[in-house]
């Protein structure tokens, strides 16, 4: 009897769920509501959003559908992560949670916010459809439906992960620029973009490429990695970025834009001393007029406060700087292979 009542106990247990509240029509600013209910191991965060909703208070606003990870509707963020509440397990999170016996549910960020847990996909469908995210057939219209547009296993293995995307919005929520800068592509939109670019039915490559690598486009990604880290379907998001700057640099040069500008420069410090001159990267990328006319406040500040790079003269070389050169071409010379048999 005492097993019993044990594995009873352990498979079940109260838990308080803290849920952001906001309704812009009645509140003045956000809020929490604490909700403690029964649970049982196994039941997952939006079973349990769904328990609230059902039994404790109506008004809890959030977006779901399908419950089997399959539509992306309800992307919210558990304690402090993006993720689908239908795939989460409420034992999972709980393991983890800084506040015992408590999980705190909030809405998905860098996204208006309509009401509760519910926020506004329009700004990134409207980047969706600024960026072209779909394939512009080069079959022509009166061949259209007769016969299928057929491509090669091998081809559509370069974007086969990126078809998995369900557009839950958890790598746009994770995203440290969209924070600072909500003008910027966004990681979602750019795997997209790359899905669409390498596939050889599409006839907009050029148009879409020539839009990705403007201001607030691919060139701005920092590489922090959390929208790779946080996507629910584990899909490489990082990979489709370099590889829509690896064309960008192939299709249009490294002098097309600062980013292309920025991207040869660290590379030529890197392989001449190991290290960045971080003194002259902001000329070598946007020129003397821009820098002066941009930067030079900032410059000031940075003089002042004597926080300044050292002068090109005084960057010297990395230790073994001979060796790592070494290395360096080898990878560069890998790279480039992989490259090219990418390609063929």
């Amino acid at each position: 009897m005492t097993v019993s009542t044990d594995h009873h106990n352990e498979a079940k247990r109260d838990v308080t769920f803290r849920v952001f509240r906001f309704n812009p029509q009645v509140d003045s600013k956000p809020y929490f509501d604490d909700y403690t209910i029964p649970v049982e191991r196994g039941i997952t965060v939006l079973r349990a959003l769904n328990y609230i909703k059902e039994h404790v208070d109506a008004s809890v606003s959030y977006r779901a559908f399908c419950q089997a990870g399959i539509c992306g509707s309800c992307g919210m963020r558990v304690n402090g992560i993006s993720m689908l509440a239908c795939t989460t397990q409420v034992w999972e999170v709980l393991e983890k949670s800084r506040e015992p016996g408590i999980i705190k549910v909030e809405p998905l960020r860098n996204l208006p916010l309509v009401k509760d847990l519910i926020v506004d996909m329009d700004p990134l469908v409207g980047k969706m459809t600024h960026y072209s995210n779909w394939v512009d057939s080069t079959m022509p219209e009166e061949e259209m439906g007769k016969k299928e547009f057929l491509i090669s296993e091998e081809e559509f293995l370069k974007y086969d992960k990126a078809t998995d995307c369900i557009l839950c919005a958890s790598c746009v929520s994770e995203c440290s620029i969209l924070r600072a800068n909500k003008e910027y592509v966004s990681p979602a939109v750019l795997l997209k973009s790359y899905r669409m670019n390498v596939d050889s039915r599409d006839g907009s490559h050029d148009v879409r490429l020539a839009e990705l690598v403007k201001d607030h486009g691919v060139w701005d990604c920092t590489h922090c990695y959390r929208c790779q880290e946080t996507c629910v379907k584990s899909i490489p998001i990082m990979d489709a970025i370099h590889g829509i700057r690896e064309d960008a640099i192939e299709k249009r040069g490294v002098k097309d834009t600062s980013g292309a500008k920025h991207a040869e420069a660290f590379m030529d410090d890197i392989a001449k001393k190991g290290k960045l001159v971080e003194a002259t990267l902001p000329f070598r990328t946007n020129g003397v007029f821009w820098t002066l006319q941009n930067l030079l406040p900032m410059a000031v500040k940075m003089i002042m406060k004597r926080r300044t790079p050292p002068p090109p003269p005084m960057v010297k070389p990395s230790k073994g700087i001979k060796v790592f050169r070494s290395m360096f071409r080898e990878m560069s010379e890998h790279v480039k292979q992989d490259h090219q048999s990418h390609n063929k």
